[in-house]
């Protein structure tokens, strides 16, 4: 299914930092149409579709919930930047010991960087769902640590909102 970004939204001014040859989307930055300076930095799993031309289901939610407490920039970012539609990609690496490359060589850096510009950080990268427990505990921790001393606020679910 194809997501359109919706009109709130400034279509024209979205950027994206990836290195698409190796299927990692590092961060999606979208500009909204509210007339306050707030912004927020997002923290999910990892990156599904969405990219500076289209969105998905789940960016189209984060973005409408962002609209809705008035933020006019929304930082976007994952605790692994590879593209995976189905989170079974990412467990894959891992399995394979390629965890690296599932989290991708300049997350790290841009989550600190964007994380001391962003006036709140929404943590939304939910459950577990893929197995590697303990290494995805573990990054958690490493991210956690990243973003801390922030305005922190957790969202353990928007699949349900309308």
């Amino acid at each position: 299914m194809s997501y359109q970004y919706k009109a709130y939204v400034k279509k024209e001014d979205i950027k994206i930092q990836a290195d698409l040859p190796n299927n990692l989307r590092y961060l999606l930055e979208v500009p909204l149409r509210n007339k306050s300076n707030r912004s927020v930095l997002v923290i999910m799993k990892n990156p599904s579709k969405a990219d500076q031309y289209e969105s998905d289901l789940t960016i189209d939610r984060v973005l409408k919930f962002c609209h809705s407490k008035q933020y006019s920039k929304v930082y976007i970012m994952n605790l692994y930047a590879y593209y995976s539609t189905d989170s079974n990609g990412i467990a894959d690496l891992i399995k394979k010991n390629k965890e690296t490359l599932a989290i991708g060589s300049r997350n790290d850096m841009l989550l600190r960087e964007i994380s001391q510009k962003v006036d709140d950080v929404i943590v939304a990268w939910g459950s577990n769902t893929f197995g590697c427990t303990d290494k995805y505990k573990k990054r958690i921790k490493q991210v956690t640590r990243i973003i801390r001393g922030k305005n922190l606020y957790y969202v353990e679910s928007i699949s349900k909102c309308r």
